[in-house]
């Protein structure tokens, strides 16, 4: 395609070295390959892995918003958003079960939303993607304050009027176990997923929509609502 015919995006990834962040991206760039991309990682601390496109470091992913809104309010050029940033903190590892709350809460749930809020009211934005987690549909003991987290944070996303602000281009992700930094140390569960199938998905998704990665997670969540002695022995054997 002619460079001056080629039409432009934006695409800004809040949390740039999430693994499941950088899987989005890859499924979002292989969908509109045909567009003159510019990309932006924010990330708040400096890992090995490499990132994608200009890297920018904050200290709190809300300090990207004043980045995002001068940049939006200068071009006319459409916006795609990925917000996958995330903390996971298992209650044993954890001195203060509040404390343990409350960090997860204003992390996983309040910036979460408040970034998407925000995004729902710029004139620009073409889509956004929002990481969750099988676990928000239920409560797993040892990971009490992650699933609540994002049980909140999707409670919080269902009550906005999201066809009228976004006109279907929404997408919450649902992934089950990934072997990731943020999984570190814990032994994956029978459900799980991976990069490569996070891209797949992304990529063959068009309408938007809630979905569980792999696809059939959502029948063993629909399970484990109802079996809590089954959820803590599954629980106790990981």
């Amino acid at each position: 395609m002619n460079e001056n015919t080629e039409p432009s995006l934006n695409i800004y990834l809040i949390g740039g070295n999430s693994v499941i962040g950088k899987s989005i991206l890859r499924g979002v760039l292989k969908k509109y390959e045909n567009f003159s991309l510019k990309i932006t990682s924010f990330v708040r601390s400096e890992f090995q892995e490499k990132t994608v496109g200009e890297k920018i470091t904050v200290n709190n992913y809300l300090e990207c918003l004043d980045h995002i809104n001068s940049k939006s309010s200068c071009k006319e050029v459409p916006n795609i958003y990925i917000i996958s940033f995330g903390v996971l903190v298992e209650e044993k590892n954890s001195e203060n079960f509040l404390n343990n709350l409350n960090y997860h809460l204003d992390i996983n749930t309040f910036q979460s939303f408040e970034i998407f809020k925000f995004l729902l009211k710029l004139d620009k934005t073409k889509e956004i993607h929002i990481v969750s987690s099988v676990l928000g549909d239920f409560i797993r003991p040892s990971l009490y304050s992650y699933s609540f987290s994002k049980n909140l944070l999707e409670l919080l996303i269902s009550n906005i009027d999201l066809k009228k602000n976004l006109k279907n281009k929404y997408f919450v992700w649902k992934p089950a176990f990934v072997d990731s930094k943020l999984n570190k140390n814990r032994s994956a569960s029978f459900i799980k997923t991976n990069p490569e199938k996070i891209t797949n998905l992304v990529l063959n998704t068009n309408k938007s929509g809630s979905y569980y990665i792999p696809k059939y997670a959502v029948f063993f969540t629909l399970i484990a609502k109802y079996t809590t002695p089954l959820i803590k022995f599954i629980d106790k054997k990981n």
